[in-house]
This record gives structure tokens, sequence and C-alpha cells, in this order.
């Protein structure tokens, strides 16, 4: 018997296997070969450490579906310089051209789909390298392989610092500060797009994005026609941003699903649920949303999916971590239920981690901004988020959560941040204060990285905010957060004629102070601030002795307006100079 039910480039197979009726999805990209290693074409046989290693595959085999290892299973196995052996996955993929046309991104195949392996050398000296491969019908061993690592500048993989678990810190131990904004998507211009959002945060000290590879109207949706298979044009958009985020010096954050997904229309906020490949009705395996944390078969899809993207861009130091969910409490009311989501996270979380060998970050998200402690606390989620969309307050609402998630002992990171959540932020707030506002007080209240705006593409670029990043990024350019124990500024006094607020860190060698005038702070329509170092506001007492360097900024312009050398045999008094907004200080000890 055989019955076809055909949805998004593929169909279910109803057929017979070992006297059982089992359902298997055939895709477009299937075959019915003997199954043959005819070719493993190693791209560089000579590489640096960290950098990429990738292997064109031509394989022929027996296989449904080139996306589950059910039906062909493809593993390099790497042997490095000590002897240890680790097995990565292999891929489907296909090359594309990029053009623009008309002011819309078109991408054109360049020879046929194939399988590929890929792979980051993290030790110096001589790999051998091998395939294995795994069908329906039997399995073949390539010939072994060798290429030669040597050194490299690359600092390696982002991890959660040994000395300070607020911060991250790479490989090498040189400290890491998020320092960007959400880039989830792009326009019709697809990755041309990101050929100019990218630079433009590069240029102001920028290092950080994010993307989502979900729901299946997003740029780079891998799921965007089936659960079973991912789509080839936006994994090869994916690849493409995640290059360039490399010739960059930029890292970005995967965000995997988000709560549209498994949200019903009838209960608003960006609903997508009868629209979602997740759903029974477009070929999925789900009757309803609250199916998605226990069916076994949707299990086995997710976890098929996780491999995908391990062995598709695991390789690159430049993914800064892996995002379950964005805001996961807001799907269907129906379907959050926080046992099951709960369990959902800690089988996914270990199951991630015991297939990707470079061991990236792995995180999720809440729109609650005080999060879900259950999920929040597991061993599995390395660092914490806020979300938080607030238009009074936010400064001390920002400040009040990141003291409050220190429980976790986790770094912290605010996620999005913005003053209105349906998009008002440009209009409220032209010259983006709240989003100046919102970075300075994320650092100085330690966070690990800035707040991250989520007004990328009608808010940052076109009304080129772009130089807020700038001054904070010179203003805590080669200070290394994650060796200066850095605590929170508390006992100081403030010595003015108008109303002044601040939040600082102080470390071992720095302490960091950002103040700004509250009545003024929330404050939107005007020009931008001016500061007058000739003009002397009043002063700040700290409680601290010896021999300082005071180094006052711009926090617009992002220049040093002036420099002083202090000396204290009780408490050191810092003058501070006339400014509109807000200023920073900078004081170095000389002792």
């Amino acid at each position: 018997m055989l019955t076809l039910f055909i949805f998004g480039g593929g169909c279910i197979e109803e057929r017979s296997k070992g006297g059982v009726e089992g359902a298997f999805y055939k895709s477009e990209f299937s075959d019915n070969r003997p199954l043959k290693i005819i070719e493993v074409k190693i791209l560089k046989e000579r590489l640096e450490r960290y950098n990429l290693f990738e292997a064109i595959l031509d394989i022929e085999g027996a296989y449904l579906n080139p996306f589950d290892p059910e039906e062909i299973n493809i593993e390099g196995y790497f042997q490095d310089p000590e002897g240890e052996e680790v097995a990565i996955p292999g891929f489907f993929y296909q090359e594309y051209k990029m053009e623009l046309k008309e002011d819309y991104e078109v991408l054109t195949p360049v020879d046929k789909p194939h399988f590929r392996i890929r792979f980051s050398p993290t030790k110096i000296g001589t790999y051998n390298f091998y395939v294995k491969v795994k069908d329906r019908n039997g399995e073949e061993i390539s010939n072994r392989y060798e290429f030669q690592v040597v050194d490299s500048e690359n600092p390696g993989f982002v991890r959660v610092s040994k000395e300070d678990f607020h911060y991250f810190e790479f490989e090498n131990g040189k400290s890491f500060i998020p320092v960007g904004a959400n880039v989830c998507w792009a326009g019709a211009k697809g990755t041309f797009d990101y050929d100019t959002w990218l630079p433009e945060y590069a240029k102001v000290g920028g290092n950080y994005f994010r993307v989502w590879l979900g729901p299946n109207w997003t740029t780079f949706a891998l799921e965007r026609n089936s659960v079973r298979e991912y789509d080839l044009r936006n994994a090869w958009r994916l690849d493409y941003v995640l290059d360039l985020a490399h010739k960059l010096n930029m890292y970005v954050m995967f965000c995997f699903d988000s709560y549209n997904e498994l949200r019903y229309q009838r209960e608003g906020a960006y609903p997508y649920w009868e629209y979602t490949p997740h759903n029974k009705k477009n070929g999925g395996p789900l009757d309803k949303p609250r199916e998605f944390w226990t069916n076994k078969e949707m299990l086995r899809y997710y976890k098929n999916k996780l491999r995908y993207i391990v062995a598709r861009y695991g390789y690159s130091t430049n993914v800064l971590a892996w995002e379950f969910w964005n805001e996961v409490d807001i799907i269907s009311p129906t379907a959050f239920v926080l046992e099951e989501v709960k369990n959902w996270h800690d089988e996914m979380s270990k199951y991630l981690k015991g297939i990707d060998p470079w061991k990236h970050l792995l995180t999720t998200s809440f729109a609650y901004s005080p999060g879900k402690p259950e999920i929040d606390s597991l061993p599995g989620i390395d660092y914490v988020q806020t979300h938080i969309y607030q238009s009074k307050a936010y400064m001390e609402a920002l400040a009040s959560l990141i003291e409050y998630k220190e429980r976790y002992k986790k770094p912290h990171l605010i996620g999005e941040c913005g003053l209105d959540a349906g998009g008002n932020d440009p209009w409220i707030d032209p010259q983006g204060y709240a989003i100046h506002n919102a970075i300075w007080t994320a650092i100085l209240s330690g966070s690990c990285g800035t707040a991250m705006s989520w007004w990328w593409d009608n808010h940052i670029h076109p009304d080129n905010l772009y130089f807020h990043y700038d001054a904070l990024a010179k203003f805590i350019k080669d200070i290394e957060f994650a060796k200066e124990d850095f605590r929170r500024v508390k006992d100081y006094k403030i010595n003015a004629n108008t109303k002044l607020s601040l939040f600082g860190l102080r470390g071992k060698n720095y302490i960091l102070l950002w103040i700004y005038k509250p009545e003024e702070a929330y404050t939107y329509k005007k020009d931008l601030p001016k500061i007058s170092p000739e003009n002397v506001l009043g002063t700040i007492d700290l409680s601290i002795q010896g021999r300082f360097k005071v180094s006052t900024y711009d926090t617009y312009k992002g220049e040093l307006v002036k420099e002083d050398l202090i000396s204290s045999e009780d408490r050191l008094s810092i003058p501070l100079v006339d400014f509109e907004r807000d200023m920073a200080v900078k004081i170095k000890f000389l002792e």
C-alpha cells in the first residue's frame, strides 16, 4: 500500500518496513543508488587553529531524506595531534550565487547539492580524518586523510569566565563584552541588508548581534516548509552572514525558535501557529501547540535540527551562543506548562551539549522580565537574559533586574530592550536616548554586555544611531572585565546644586562611573547634549585612598574631555564637569 500526502516540496510515504507499517518523509533530494563514497575533497590541507576545515563529499546512497540521519548518517572522524577522536556529523548543502535585482535579493543555485563536513581544529599539529557513511542498506568508510594546523591569533570560543561568573571570556582568557543589538532578519534585500548594517556596527566597536532561525517567514528560517528538512537557501544565507561576522570580528547568537510558532491566531501578539510547519495541517506532527514539548516524533525532528545546526555552523568561533527560544513563556497559555517546558529545556540542553564538541554557550529567553527560575537555574543554561520594554524608570528597573539575577551565578544579558513593544521608539525617541541610557546602564550595573535594542531596521539604521555604541566601546576598550572583580559602586557622595544619579563599578584597577541627570534622562525630543569641561558642576566623593588618573568622557562624541591626576589620603573628591544629560568617568589606580 502506498499513500502520498504532498506538502512543502516533500511527501509522507506510508510503506512497510520489517513487517511494521511506518511513515517516512520523502524529500525531493532523495536518492536510490548503491552506497558509494566517490570522492572526499578537502578544501584546505593546511589551516590556522580555530579556522574552518571543510570537506566536500561526493556520495551516492539509498535514502528518502538527506536531512534525516536515520536515512543517511554521515560522520567525519577527526583525530587530533594528541590522539583524541571526535565525530562531527555531515550535512546536506547547496551553493548559491546572490544578486540584487530591483532591490530584491535573488539566489541562484550553483552546481548540484551535496554533502559537506565542517570542523574547527582547537590544537596545533597533524590531524587525521576519515568519513563514515551509513544508509538504509549498508555502511562505507573512506580512506584516511591528513591536514596540518598551525597557530593563529584567533582567541577561540567564548566561555563563561572562570574568574568571574558575571562575564564572558575567550578560551585564551581575554574578556569578551558583547556590544550591539538585535539584527534578527532582513528586508527584501536579504543578505545585502547585512552587508549594509553589520559594517556600521563594526565601525563603532560593535561586536555582537542576534539572528532568528524561526518562524518560517524569517530570513534564516531553516524549517520554512517542513520540520523534516531544511531550506537550503536560508541555510546558505546564514552561512554568508556568519562569514561576514567572522570578517568583521563580530559574534552572533542563533535564536532557534520564537513563541509565535506555538501561539494561536485568536490569542494575538503576532501569532503564527496556523501557518507553522509544526502544525499537522501543514504537514507537521502536532495537533496542538502543547504537544511540541512531549511528542516523540517532534522531539526527534528537533534533535535532527540541532544536529544539522551543529554540523553546519558549530565550527565557527563567531557563534557566541545557541538560544533555544525567544520569549517561550508567551506561547499559547494552553501550551506553556512549566514542568513540560522545563523538562524539554533540560533534555535538549543535555543533547545539544553532547553533540557540540565546541561547547557553545546555551541560553533561552522570556517575555516576563524576571524570567522563570525553574528554567534559568537549569545547569544546561549557561547565561540568563532579560527582555524589557518599558518607558518609565527603565534604567532603575534594569539595574534592579541585573542585581536580582545574580542569584543564578551566571552572566546576564539584556537580550532585548525598547521603550515600546509596538514599534513606536523612532517617533518617541528620534535621537536614540533610550538606547543610549540602556547600554550605559547595563554595562555599569554589572551586565555581561550592553542592552540589546530590538529596533535595528526601523530606528538604529534609518536614524543613524550607531554613534551611541562608539562612545561606550571606546570607554570600556581594553578593560579586562572578567579579571577586575568588579562590584557595584554604592559608597559615594554627590555634592552638586542639581540632582544627579549614577551607576558604577569598582574593580582592582579601575572605577567606572556613568553619571546622569534623572530629570533629563527620560526626556527625548531634544538635540544632542553638550558637555562643558571648563565649568564645574560639583564633586563625587569616594572612600578610597591612593593616586589616580581621572578621565572624563563625552558619552555622545566618545571623546576624552578632561584628565586629572588626583591623590587621596581619605576620600577621593572628583570634580564633575558641567553636562546636560550624562557623562562618564574612568578612574585608574596608579598605586
